[in-house]
């Protein structure tokens, strides 16, 4: 990531994680590293957590829907427009799918 460090062993974790993640058995799900958001070049999607409103901020609806796939949905849309906001030189360089391109167009159009 883009920040620094005053020694090397937060990066040697850091490198020693990344690595570990790849070894079969290290981590539950052996897909969950396959959806890690910097796999695809985007930042991570926004996270909430209980309750549903805190401070005035609510949970969108789709999270609490129970729609697996509208949830998947909104999780990847948020991600890119995140990364368009904060990183855009990240998207140029990002894989995107044709769904994710589409999305993209949709959100230059929304300006």
């Amino acid at each position: 990531g883009d920040y620094v460090l005053m020694g090397g062993e937060v990066a040697a974790l850091a490198v020693l994680e990344a690595t570990a993640r790849l070894i079969p058995g290290v981590i539950g799900d052996p897909e969950s590293h396959r959806r890690d958001s910097f796999v695809r070049g985007l930042l991570d999607h926004p996270h909430y957590t209980r309750p549903p409103e805190f401070r005035g901020l609510r949970v969108p609806e789709v999270l609490l829907s129970g729609n697996h796939p509208e949830v998947d949905r909104w999780r990847r849309q948020e991600a890119l427009r995140k990364t368009l906001a904060v990183r855009p030189e990240l998207v140029r360089e990002a894989r995107l799918g044709p769904l994710e391109v589409a999305w993209l167009a949709e959100m230059d159009r929304e300006g």
